[in-house]
């Protein structure tokens, strides 16, 4: 026989678990940031399979990320492979930042010069926990890439 919740015994569920979260010390918070940086684009290696598509070709990076000025703040990683012969790749990338961390993520890289999207999956150091959205574009004749990441880092209460 299905038993059926009265709006009563719903509230009591519901205020059980809040009574729960209240013991428990509450949820982590997150204050919403956004960073722009910039990685270079010189140190490209390509992985060409021969084919006219060019499809499961695939590039490789180990650059500097960067200021908007120039200062060398860490290093960019990661490799993509192309999807389709309008050269739209899959891409996994980690940013490396000096003295706070490591940033990680995979996505689709728009063929250029449109604005791509990548979801941010995880970090280490300061940006364990870290979830957001990242956005890339070439810049500067593509000798660099734009990366906009509106994040957010859980912390304690």
């Amino acid at each position: 026989m299905l038993r059926q919740f009265s709006q009563s015994g719903a509230g009591r569920i519901a205020g059980l678990v809040a009574v729960q979260v209240v013991l428990l010390g509450g949820c982590a918070t997150a204050n919403a940031e956004t960073m722009t940086i910039y990685n270079v684009s010189s140190d490209d290696s390509y992985v060409t399979l021969g084919g006219t598509d060019g499809i499961g070709d695939k590039i490789l990076w180990n650059s500097e990320v960067q200021t908007e000025s120039g200062d060398v703040i860490g290093n960019g990683a990661g490799h993509c492979t192309q999807l389709d012969a309008e050269q739209n790749f899959f891409c996994s990338f980690v940013i490396t930042l000096d003295d706070r961390g490591k940033i990680a993520g995979q996505g689709v890289q728009r063929t250029e010069p449109l604005k791509s999207t990548f979801p941010i999956l995880s970090g280490t150091g300061e940006f364990e926990g870290i979830t957001g959205t990242m956005y890339t574009r070439p810049v500067e004749d593509r000798a660099r890439f734009l990366y906009e990441l509106d994040y957010q880092v859980p912390t304690a209460k």
